[in-house]
């Protein structure tokens, strides 16, 4: 999924698919090309540290705690979470892709 290439509701509902949401945390994150990743917080670091390590991160989502449901299978099947969360990347990345920080959003 790239947000530069007319990304679709369900190449980001594949994303969120693939998780497990008891292995750890997560991070929706977009980079400086607009690729969009969905990767799991290491357990040696916080979700900073993450951030920090990601140096072509330009857009990130708020961290996706584990066992709260907002990654894996059942996650994926919620349209209305897909669709909220797909809204958001969509309206934030036009804001972010030319910042020279890392821009956050959040709220769900």
């Amino acid at each position: 999924m790239n947000m530069n290439q007319h990304p679709t509701v369900e190449e980001l509902r594949d994303l969120i698919r693939a998780c497990d949401d008891l292995a750890g945390h997560h991070v929706l994150w977009v980079a400086k090309n607009g690729d969009v990743q969905m990767s799991r917080v290491p357990k040696d670091k916080t979700p900073v540290g993450f951030e920090e390590a990601q140096r072509d991160m330009q857009l990130r989502c708020e961290t996706f705690e584990a066992g709260n449901e907002y990654v894996g299978p059942e996650a994926a099947n919620d349209d209305d979470w897909i669709e909220q969360l797909f809204d958001a990347l969509t309206k934030e990345w036009p804001k972010a892709k030319s910042k020279p920080v890392v821009e956050y959003f959040g709220q769900f």
